[in-house]
């Protein structure tokens, strides 16, 4: 029927496992999907669907086991990003999300920015997935916290993953013309479970003074270009514990993740001012950064491209719309015919 929701399909049986592993790793080329050692893409099955909510993309399905690294967008946090929830209603996922590590699995959620690295290895698994462009959020949180790699299991979580499920039974038959209300309901859901990470928050920032945070914020931006650099050298002189220097930057990701976050970032801006020739090799050495070879990995993984592309362009940004998402799987996918 015309009204309903658009969607796309992958399903093995109605090609080859070859050409559908292909397709899945053409619809997510931001992830590098590889199937363990020892597994024959030759066994390899799966059947996932995907609709367009707008502003939301909801994935459901079932796939083999697999590794699932996800690479950088290209585009700066607080900026268009894509943030994720992944429910695994079936099966389990074990990874690290930039030195974050997660564990989960059976009727478990997850949380991922789609501008950070992660890495997993899945079991065969049944899954659903909700993409949400992050400015559709900032009415009900103005203030997103960091859900990267964080598992959610709040009483509210609760309700959004008894949602999830109820979203891949009747996604299929969802008129558009309810479409909406359904949208508004998921958004309302998805800000209630981010009140966990809210919550966690407020109590870090009770234990921790904010003058020392702001303090060693301080020192590191003075400190960008040293390589030596570290939680050890920040302790020492700054004559922090480093149990607390470690607690005051937990929410961030760690003290090694910030500082190396400053650097990157400074280094984009450097490559963005058209006043500013200074070679890749000399910009990673005022960084602090070991040699080029490190500095481009790093950057390259941060934000999807190379110092030398971003100098080029002038962006590293790759706007990822509810809309464009889903077109962009329908480009690749071609017309896909509804679930039986």
């Amino acid at each position: 029927m015309t009204d309903r929701l658009p969607f796309v399909r992958i399903r093995s049986e109605d090609t080859t496992p070859e050409a559908a592993f292909r397709k899945w790793q053409a619809v997510l080329p931001q992830y590098s999907i590889r199937l363990p050692d020892g597994h024959d893409i030759g066994d390899f099955d799966m059947d996932a669907s995907a609709w367009l909510l707008e502003p939301l993309v909801v994935m459901a399905g079932r796939t083999r086991a697999a590794w699932v690294d996800r690479l950088p967008s290209g585009e700066s946090k607080g900026e268009q990003t894509n943030l994720v929830f992944a429910l695994f209603c079936e099966g389990r996922w074990k990874g690290e999300a930039e030195g974050r590590p997660f564990d989960f699995g059976d009727g478990e959620l997850i949380g991922l920015d789609t501008s950070r690295a992660s890495t997993g290895l899945s079991t065969d698994s049944h899954w659903i997935m909700i993409n949400v462009p992050r400015r559709a959020l900032a009415k009900l949180v103005p203030a997103i916290p960091d859900l990267h790699g964080h598992v959610f299991r709040s009483a509210s979580a609760g309700f959004l993953i008894d949602h999830m499920m109820s979203l891949e039974r009747h996604l299929p038959t969802l008129s558009t013309a309810e479409a909406e209300r359904i949208t508004r309901a998921s958004l309302t859901l998805i800000a209630a479970a981010l009140d966990e990470l809210a919550a966690r928050k407020k109590t870090n920032q009770a234990s921790t003074p904010p003058a020392i945070r702001n303090r060693v914020e301080r020192y590191i931006q003075q400190n960008l270009s040293s390589p030596a650099l570290t939680p050890d050298m920040i302790s020492k002189d700054l004559e922090i514990a480093r149990s607390t220097l470690y607690r005051a930057f937990a929410e961030l990701g760690g003290v090694s993740a910030f500082i190396q976050e400053r650097r990157l970032e400074a280094a984009r801006a450097i490559l963005f001012h058209p006043e500013d020739h200074r070679t890749i090799g000399d910009i990673a050495n005022v960084l602090g950064f070991d040699n080029t070879a490190t500095f481009s990995k790093a950057f390259h993984r941060r934000f999807g491209c190379s110092p030398r592309v971003a100098r080029a362009t002038g962006t590293t940004r790759i706007p990822l719309s509810g809309r464009q998402l889903f077109d962009f799987w329908t480009d690749v996918l071609g017309d896909a015919k509804p679930p039986e």
